[in-house]
């Protein structure tokens, strides 16, 4: 009985202070709303961005293609193909997409279709098959990055330095293109702004500000700014916040936490590693692409991540593969922190949560770390050219113009329009915003890992209730290692 009585004291403390912040926040969005309109809509977009990103010239030539086909071969064909059926209906991402590739049709005369889409197992499948039979079915591989490794073994794919006309120094591309995805002067692998889901996909974590105003958290976002925001400060922030909400008696699904993180590989807890600046691939002083996990804080990573996750009251953490209950329970405002992704605000539940958020970094493994970083979830799309193409400068001339077009129309959208003006809530998650961005890290170990290398370290180890990383190193490490080796040899064999 005194358990309850205790338990009903706690959530009648935490129920009044959540009051008092949604009272004190109302308050103060009634004076924004006098001066600058609601902080719900934002202030109008000048349009500078789009001004400013349209000046710069993809200094392409002229080209009539003929009314030819440029086809695809994708997983996730919403990425780049919008029919007449589906604009207009209020989807501000799928009309830029559209009024994208209407400007680059019209443009050079072509037409986008559609060559295949199944699931993405299926579309790399297909791709090898086709490919090594010598027949000419698509002009891009538009598809799952974190097992396009396995496909690139089976060397169907061209050279992007050999495709006329791609400029990787231009701000469309990735740096990463020119940069850790490079080896020995040539990509495989390249990841562009046409990419919609490298950037919708940035990991990131959300934040309930009623709630954390009630647990007395500070400015978090000044955390973020003076370089503060990093692990440890996060762990002592929320490690203790749990509420038995349901009355079970033991930690579950209905009960109250601190932060709720999603186990899903791809999406989940594996975002952890690149947050700490812990790639697991670098390039030796030769230039050639080495297994480089194993630094002097992995221990620490995986076992302090480790005791976080598992041994404190205020995290629900379940070692299953089900993607987004972290984010489930933060909706059903049963968390105060959940990790998402950056196009998490566009979708129904947080455009319709009630409760005031805000959108921050994964945090930093130490102050030591310069940056914040992150990586988008393993579903995003990479770009690789068939080697059975006949007309790579037609190739060449589509998909820099597209790049450049969703530099120049997609991907303001979303930021300026989508997030910044339409449903991020206020100023400092939009300044996070471009923080998020600038730190996206494209690993050569993860983008050619094909569930071979370590990307998936993390999520691989705990499901199983381990965190001995040494023993699970020299368990994998032979393996990685001649996958590696035979991903170099595919980059040597291309000349």
């Amino acid at each position: 009985m005194k358990r309850i009585i205790s338990m009903l004291l706690v959530l009648a403390m935490v129920l009044s202070a959540t009051l008092m912040a949604v009272s004190c926040s109302k308050e103060e969005e009634k004076k924004t709303s006098t001066s600058t309109g609601t902080q719900n809509t934002g202030p109008a977009v000048e349009g500078d961005i789009f001004a400013e990103r349209a000046a710069i010239s993809d200094e392409l030539p002229e080209k009539d293609f003929g009314g030819r086909k440029f086809r695809i071969a994708s997983h996730r064909t919403d990425e780049y193909f919008i029919d007449e059926e589906n604009r207009n209906k209020g989807d501000l991402i799928a009309d830029a997409k559209y009024s994208r590739n209407k400007a680059v049709e019209d443009r050079f005369n072509f037409e986008i279709e559609v060559a295949y889409r199944a699931a993405y197992s299926d579309v790399q499948n297909w791709v090898s098959k086709t490919v090594l039979s010598g027949a000419d079915e698509f002009d891009l591989f538009c598809s799952h990055t974190a097992s396009a490794g396995g496909t690139v073994l089976k060397n169907v794919f061209l050279n992007w330095y050999d495709i006329p006309h791609v400029d990787f120094s231009k701000p469309w591309w990735a740096s990463s293109c020119a940069n850790e995805l490079t080896y020995d002067g040539k990509c495989i692998l390249a990841i562009s702004d046409f990419n919609y889901t490298a950037v919708s996909g940035a990991m990131c974590m959300f934040f309930n500000k009623n709630l954390a105003a009630a647990y007395d958290m500070g400015n978090l976002y000044e955390a973020v700014i003076n370089g503060e925001w990093t692990f440890d400060y996060f762990v002592e922030l929320t490690k203790d916040i749990y509420i038995d909400q349901d009355g079970s008696g033991d930690k579950s699904d209905g009960d109250f936490y601190g932060f709720a993180q999603s186990h899903a590989w791809q999406i989940g807890v594996s975002a952890w590693l690149w947050a700490f600046d812990n790639p697991t691939v670098k390039k030796d002083e030769d230039g050639v692409p080495q297994i480089a996990v194993k630094t002097d804080k992995i221990n620490n990573i995986v076992n302090s991540l480790y005791d976080y996750l598992f041994n404190s009251n205020g995290v629900h953490y379940r070692r299953d593969n089900e993607a987004g209950q972290g984010m489930d329970l933060f909706l059903a405002k049963q968390a105060i922190f959940a990790m998402g992704n950056v196009g998490s605000p566009t979708g129904e539940g947080l455009r319709n949560f009630e409760d005031e958020y805000g959108m921050l970094p994964l945090p930093k493994w130490d102050e030591n770390q310069q940056n914040y970083y992150t990586m988008a979830s393993g579903e995003h799309t990479c770009l690789a050219v068939p080697k059975t193409v006949k007309d790579t400068e037609f190739v060449g001339i589509v998909m820099e113009a597209l790049s450049a077009e969703s530099y120049k129309q997609v991907i303001p959208t979303l930021y300026e329009i989508a997030l910044k003006t339409r449903y991020l809530r206020d100023n400092e998650s939009k300044d996070v915003l471009d923080i998020l961005i600038n730190g996206r890290m494209y690993d050569f170990g993860y983008i050619y890992g094909g569930f071979q290398g370590f990307g998936f370290m993390l999520g691989a180890m705990f499901e199983k209730g381990n965190n001995n990383f040494e023993s699970y190193y020299q368990s994998k490490y032979g393996n990685a290692r001649i996958h590696y080796k035979k991903i170099v040899k595919v980059f040597d064999k291309l000349g």
